[in-house]
C-alpha cells in the first residue's frame, strides 16, 4: 500500500471510529493490511490536518480539521525558510538539515511527500536530517537548487 492510500484507509478510519490513540490507528491499519510504523502515522497525521479533539466525556479522539484551501508549495516553501539549516545535493539524493537540531524532519518530509513534484521519488527523515530521494543527479540538482534559494530568503533580525 503507498502513501496516498494510506492517507486514505486513515482518513476513512478516523471517519468511521473515534479512534483515541496513534497505536489504536496502528492497530486498525494493521487490521485492514497495512503496517507503518508509529512515525509514518505521526506524519500523515500531521499532513491530513487531523487533530483530536474532545467528546463530551473529554476522551480526546482524532478528527479531520475543517477543510481550508491549503496550498501544499506554499506550505512546503514557508517550512524550508523557517526550519531549514542547510541543504546538500549528492547524486541522485538531497540532504537537508532542519536548524538548531529540531525535530521538523518528518513533518519536512511529509510536506515533500505531499507535493506533486514527479522527480522526488520518496523521502528517509530522522529527527533533525532528512534524505529526499530524487530521479536522477539532474534532479536532485534542480529541488536543491530551489531549496537553497528558499532558505537564503529567510530573514535576519
Amino acid at each position: 500500500m503507498n502513501y496516498k492510500e494510506r492517507r486514505q484507509l486513515i482518513y476513512e478510519l478516523i471517519q468511521t471510529n473515534k479512534i483515541e490513540t496513534q497505536e489504536q490507528l496502528l492497530l486498525l491499519l494493521q487490521s485492514h493490511g497495512a503496517n507503518a510504523t508509529q512515525a509514518t502515522i505521526s506524519r500523515d497525521i500531521h499532513a491530513l490536518h487531523i487533530s483530536k479533539v474532545p467528546d463530551d466525556d473529554g476522551r480526546s479522539y482524532y478528527v479531520k480539521a475543517p477543510s481550508a484551501a491549503v496550498n501544499r508549495e506554499r506550505q512546503l516553501k514557508d517550512a524550508i525558510r523557517e526550519r531549514v539549516a542547510t541543504v546538500t545535493a549528492v547524486q541522485f539524493t538531497v540532504v537537508i538539515q532542519t536548524s538548531m537540531k529540531l525535530t521538523y524532519a518528518p513533518i519536512l518530509a511529509g510536506l515533500i511527500d505531499d507535493i506533486d513534484n514527479d522527480d522526488v521519488v520518496g523521502t528517509i527523515a530522522g529527527t533533525d536530517t532528512l534524505l529526499v530521494i530524487l530521479k536522477d543527479a539532474e534532479a536532485a540538482t534542480r529541488f536543491a537548487d530551489w531549496a537553497q534559494a528558499i532558505v537564503k530568503e529567510r530573514k535576519i533580525y
